[in-house]
């Protein structure tokens, strides 16, 4: 078992994990730890070049069917039997099919139809946002951004996506049984769903996904429902937080523009300050895997961590520093080959026009507290804030 220092997963790491990552990287680049927070053994990689090599190699299994017992047991293995496991955390041939019926039904034709109302929902929580005493990115934009705008691109009535959010929530709980019942009741919510949309389909995802699932090689109602419920705890989430990250590190670095946020923006905005920092697309050593000087054995469970990747300086000179010019190789924060997010690109056009939104709103915006005050959130999966108040200037 590897000695690390520093301290991995301690109070100081979740505040600032980057000095240890690229301990990490540059000192055990393949590093199996014992998890504080769960009884398991873990093999973490680092290094970018690693973490894709590897999220293609045939070795490993994405499939919790793969895990052994202790991953099973350790709280870790999200949604296991209650039906969430059904959607994209599969080995082919399912998780090819998957992947064709979603990728054909989220097209970029499809994608780019949802651009007016992020626009439209964005501005108007910013007209909001400029009444109130206290604004706060994450409370007043980013949450309520993200769930307006997966709530409507999968047909849920407004008058939902309050609930929707409060599910979102638990189920990212440390609390198991809490979790779990939330992910439940999401996947009995989209159920029901479905029944409405084959009564009365519309141009909604559920509808478009339902619509592409007839046929031998569509999916079944289990599978729609989980891939809907995946969609909807993926989107919420980690973009909420990317819009806080992304602020954050835009006000850090004043060099830099922020009054249009272009698309090369937001990918080096992903890439220096993603919200993923370990991965939850676990793999499963199927047998011994050889790296550096070490032996991942046939059964280990194996942590990707992309923030250490993202920060690279083999693939990214000056890597901590943010620059919007950057001409680099792709980042890994949507993941890498077969499990590369399906969203992905809806999360950048929501992140491209609710960014430029917020800063051509208010140019001046600025930090509400002292930067160094600033409550982190408390996630082994995600680095960000707990609150991010601002001044509107």
């Amino acid at each position: 078992m590897t000695s690390l220092s520093p301290d991995l997963f301690s109070m100081e790491y979740y505040a600032d994990p980057f000095p240890t990552l690229a301990w990490l990287r540059e000192n055990r680049p393949a590093a199996e730890v014992a998890l504080p927070f769960a009884d398991l053994d873990l093999w973490l990689l680092t290094r970018h070049d690693d973490i894709r090599a590897l999220s293609t190699d045939l070795r490993l299994s994405a499939d919790t069917r793969s895990a052994g017992e202790r991953f099973l047991a350790s709280g870790l293995a999200m949604g296991v039997g209650t039906g969430w496991e059904r959607a994209f955390v599969l080995d082919p041939p399912d998780h090819t099919r998957q992947r064709r019926v979603v990728g054909g039904t989220l097209t970029p034709r499809v994608i780019a139809g949802w651009e007016a109302v992020i626009a439209e929902t964005a501005s108007t929580l910013l007209d909001a946002m400029a009444e109130e005493d206290e604004p706060d990115v994450l409370r007043s934009f980013g949450y309520p951004l993200a769930i307006t705008t997966i709530g409507t691109v999968l047909g849920s009535p407004q008058s939902d996506h309050e609930k929707l959010r409060g599910w979102s929530d638990a189920a990212t709980s440390p609390d198991r049984e809490a979790a779990n019942a939330a992910l439940l009741a999401t996947l009995d919510y989209v159920r029901g769903q479905m029944e409405v949309k084959r009564g009365q389909p519309g141009d909604d995802l559920l509808s478009l996904l339902l619509r592409a699932s007839d046929g031998e090689d569509g999916l079944d109602d289990d599978e729609v429902a989980a891939v809907a419920a995946n969609l909807l705890g993926a989107a919420y989430d980690t973009t909420a937080n990317f819009f806080a990250n992304a602020v954050v590190a835009l006000l850090d670095h004043p060099d830099q523009p922020r009054g249009i946020v272009t698309d090369r923006a937001v990918e080096e905005l992903l890439r220096h300050s993603g919200p993923v920092v370990l991965s939850p697309v676990f793999r499963f050593a199927l047998e011994p895997v050889e790296l550096h000087g070490v032996t991942i054995p046939k059964g280990a469970t194996i942590g990707f961590l992309v923030a250490a990747g993202n920060r690279d300086p083999e693939v990214y000179p000056d890597p901590n520093r943010l620059r919007i010019a950057r001409t680099d190789p792709p980042h890994l924060s949507f993941g890498y080959g077969p499990h590369h997010c399906v969203g992905a690109a809806l999360a950048r056009l929501e992140a491209r026009i609710g960014l430029t939104a917020l800063f051509t709103r208010f140019p001046e915006l600025g930090f509400g507290v002292d930067r160094a005050s600033l409550a982190h959130r408390i996630s082994p999966f995600m680095y960000g804030f707990a609150a991010l108040p601002v001044t509107l200037g």
